[in-house]
């Protein structure tokens, strides 16, 4: 836990705090500045790219500042849908979806703007769509449309080249009349769940201007896995949603205005601040004292936060993220300065030392699953049972792992034919600081390591999320702790990005295996049925005896919130925000 700052410090920094919003009042329990609302988070967002925006901050800014064609009618029943940017939600029964289930339909609605000006048509959302796909930078999230319109999960090969036949794409993603048309390779029981927690669709006039893809397949190679750095996009915004981009200083805070001309009615706030405050003390007291209306606080900081006068706390009742998790590398990359001597002489680890599953096994009894729990999460949260939180799939076994050291040992005597046990370790285990559950979960780990055998030690690495992501990337970590919230509400979601070998970790972690990436492509193409959830049942369990990820706790998130803050529909799902438990600021006023 990070000590508490000074008092002058903390009086100093809310005093500039206030100075930034504008007519900041004096502590009372009237409302502050009705018209404005400070939310507070722990580091900057990555990027304004809905296409690239795959970290939680960078979510909650494009979540809110662009929107989907369809979204979820309220988060307990993720498959009722409403139009959204489409005027109709494709069906059999309204003739916007084939009798196969693979061509479906979008009417664009009337008289949408975009915040800078020009209004919404058809190719635009064909635009969208596309790029969406074709940009595939690495760590982003293309493969959620390419897998169900094109059947492929990248637009490159193994060596790095593009494959992928534009006219194909083309093809698959039309405009006829005023609408857009989609085609599937095949049913897929999730489209709609994945396309309405997308908020993608931007102008493609002024995208084009700013140096963007013009939409044609003369030029769109240039920007296939590009740097996200080289975007126009990545600091820039123009969408059709509530708020739009007004100044941004990324070390500092973001400030979203309220879009005068919207399609639906205006926000009830006028402007938002997105505050980067990664000092949980000064976030706490920035809460208290009025000069924060929201703040993001961890599982650890309930009991702090429930009883500040002024403040309000809702707890959610939906167990949708996995929680902290070890992520072990099976294949490292062999010149990473993470694998310290890169043998096992006790100075460092071999590029394959977690390939050995004994090692795995090892690390997983070495945790004290319940230390963490009442440190790192302050008994807020239910024990995982697999990689699909309970929300997903109630019916999962309880894991088979626990706190015993003696069968940590046992584990460890075995691995390497005894040469771990024999000539010990040095292991760095990385992790981003603005998450303090992790740095605990790492203590709990290196604690229990260093018990079982003093010759194993771990040291702790606390990066930037942006350094961890492209480190994982590039296999540089042979063991890191992160966390992962369900792109769109689904088992589906979990099962591929953290399971299939195409998806996001298993490609990070070198993590293959051929039946598991079968089952979960069955699933793909499987509707809701009491067959599919005996399917994820069968990939939950495969995924515990392969023990290439060590599950830990489903939190249960909350929002902590000055009192007069209203949440106007608190099931509201647009984006797919609510899910994951990130601020829709359209559904907020105060009062």
């Amino acid at each position: 836990m990070k000590p508490v700052l000074p008092a002058l410090v903390l009086v100093l920094a809310a005093a500039a705090a206030r100075a930034a919003a504008p007519d900041a009042a004096s502590s009372s329990e009237a409302v502050r500045n009705p018209g404005t609302f400070v939310q507070l988070t722990t580091r900057k967002w990555l990027t304004m790219d809905p296409a690239d925006a795959s970290d939680a901050v960078s979510f909650i800014v494009t979540g809110n500042v662009y929107e989907s064609l369809i979204t979820f009618k309220e988060l307990k029943v993720p498959l009722r849908f409403v139009p959204f940017l489409a005027s109709e939600v494709p069906t059999k029964a309204n003739g916007l979806l084939s009798e196969d289930e693979t061509v479906y339909r979008f009417p664009i609605r009337d008289g949408v703007k975009f915040h800078q000006g020009g209004t919404l048509t058809a190719e635009d959302v064909r635009y969208s769509i596309l790029r969406f796909m074709l940009i595939d930078a690495e760590g982003a999230s293309s493969s959620l449309l390419l897998k169900p319109i094109l059947g492929v999960y990248s637009t490159r090969g193994a060596d790095g080249a593009v494959t992928l036949d534009f006219k194909e794409a083309e093809k698959a993603v039309s405009v006829e009349g005023s609408s857009v048309v989609i085609r599937l390779k095949r049913p897929n029981g999730h489209f709609l769940k994945i396309l309405a927690s997308l908020p993608i669709v931007m102008s493609q006039s002024w995208a084009a201007s700013h140096g963007e893809w013009d939409g044609t397949e003369a030029s769109w190679k240039r920007y296939n896995n590009r740097p996200m750095t080289a975007s126009y996009l990545q600091s820039h915004a123009n969408g059709t949603g509530p708020f739009s981009v007004e100044t941004a200083d990324p070390g500092s805070q973001l400030v979203l205005k309220r879009n005068n001309a919207y399609w639906r009615k205006p926000a009830s706030l006028a402007e938002v601040y997105l505050r980067v405050v990664p000092n949980k003390a000064l976030r706490l007291w920035m809460l208290e004292n009025g000069d924060a209306d929201a703040s993001y606080l961890e599982d650890q900081d309930f009991a702090e936060v429930k009883d500040i006068p002024g403040v309000k706390v809702s707890t959610s009742v939906h167990h949708t993220v996995l929680g902290e998790t070890l992520f072990f590398t099976v294949a490292a990359d062999p010149s990473s300065a993470f694998l310290g001597s890169g043998r096992l002489d006790g100075e460092g680890v071999p590029p394959d030392f977690f390939s050995d599953r004994a090692v795995r096994e090892g690390f997983a009894y070495a945790l004290d699953y319940e230390g963490f729990l009442r440190r790192g999460m302050g008994m807020r949260g239910m024990r995982a049972r697999g990689p699909f939180p309970d929300a997903f799939l109630k019916e999962q076994a309880p894991l088979p792992y626990r706190f015993d050291l003696d069968k940590a040992a046992t584990a460890l005597k075995k691995a390497r034919g005894g040469e771990v046990w024999n000539k010990g370790f040095t292991l760095t285990v990385a992790l981003s600081p603005s998450v303090a559950s992790r740095r605990v979960l790492a203590e709990f780990l290196k604690a229990g390591l260093e018990k079982v055998n003093p010759k194993f030690k771990v040291r702790m690495k606390s990066m930037p999320s942006e350094e961890l992501y492209a480190a994982a990337e590039k296999r540089a970590l042979p063991l890191f702790i992160a966390g992962f919230d369900a792109d769109y509400p689904d088992p589906q979601s979990m099962a591929f990005s953290l399971l299939h070998s195409a998806g996001y970790f298993a490609r990070a972690q070198g993590v293959s295996n051929p039946e598991l990436d079968r089952m979960i492509e069955e699933a793909d193409a499987e509707p809701d049925s009491p067959a599919l959830t005996k399917l994820y049942l069968r990939i939950g369990k495969k995924a515990v005896e392969e023990l290439t990820q060590v599950y830990t706790y489903n939190p249960t998130r909350f929002r902590a919130m000055r009192s007069w803050v209203r949440e106007n529909d608190p099931y509201q799902n647009v984006n797919n925000l609510n899910l994951n438990n990130y601020p829709y600021f359209y559904s907020r006023s105060k009062d």
